[in-house]
């Protein structure tokens, strides 16, 4: 069990004013019985209305809010306190069946297939999960820049670079493709920076989380935003706005083990 400090930052630059901003945000940390949220604030400039929290399809928090008058800057910042504790994870019979079969941004290909085929199977779900892990970390090599939110898991292994997207995108298709439920977490990891990316493996009724960008387990210094099926199922942040501009981001993540 670890008591963590977290703090998540993003501003939005726009060269000319803009209006009529609408936007969902999916960076509240989830209320889970291995998660537990006790201190907790959300702040957004410039003034927004009608701003709701809500769930989505997937059971992720949501905060959707619009700013209709002019402006060149939007800014949302989380922080707070949070418990995790692996060993509190709940048992889950019967996961959803989409986490079973291959969505948008982890269609099986033969490139794929063929790093497969280079895997050995074990009857150990969890040994075959660490197999899988440790040749998707050995597949790619970490590079920023030379992937976006659109590429696909087999598009990323046939560059063979990538970042931490990529490698959860990669590793959740060979999961898939072996029969092992998994999805796409969002979050953030001990440290500062940026957010990450992981993913979470259904074995024996629990979902694992695994870090195949770190080629680790993604444990107690991990804390989860969101999950989907992929990518595109829980960007962090997404929405529309009135006006012509280029737009700039900043991001700032610091999650930390919180001070006694």
């Amino acid at each position: 069990m670890r008591e963590l400090s977290f703090y998540f930052s993003t501003v939005n630059r726009y060269s000319d004013p803009v209006t009529e901003q609408d936007f969902l945000l999916r960076c509240l940390p989830q209320e889970l019985p291995e998660q537990e949220i006790t201190e907790f604030d959300l702040r957004v400039t410039p003034r927004v209305t009608g701003a709701t929290f809500g769930r989505d399809s997937f059971g992720n928090t949501t905060y959707h809010g619009r700013i209709p008058e002019p402006h060149t800057e939007f800014t949302f910042t989380i922080s707070g306190k949070a418990i995790r504790d692996e060993s509190r994870r709940r048992i889950e019979l019967f996961p959803l069946p989409c986490y079973r079969y291959p969505s948008a941004l982890t269609r099986p290909s033969e490139t794929l297939r063929n790093l497969l085929r280079s895997i050995p199977e074990d009857p150990d779900p969890l040994r075959e999960v660490d197999l899988l892990r440790v040749a998707v970390h050995a597949s790619l090599e970490y590079r920023s820049g030379v992937t976006n939110v659109s590429t696909t898991a087999s598009e990323a292994l046939e560059g063979g670079q990538g970042v931490c997207q990529d490698f959860t995108h990669v590793f959740i298709a060979l999961c898939r493709m072996r029969g092992l439920p998994a999805r796409y977490v969002s979050g953030l990891p001990l440290g500062e920076g940026a957010s990450h990316a992981w993913a979470e493996v259904w074995c024996s009724g629990l979902w694992r989380g695994v870090d195949a960008t770190r080629d680790c387990a993604a444990d107690d210094n991990y804390l989860k935003f969101c999950t989907g099926r992929d990518f595109s199922d829980c960007p962090i942040e997404q929405g529309v706005f009135r006006g012509a501009c280029k737009q700039s981001q900043s991001v700032w993540t610091s999650l930390k083990v919180a001070e006694q």
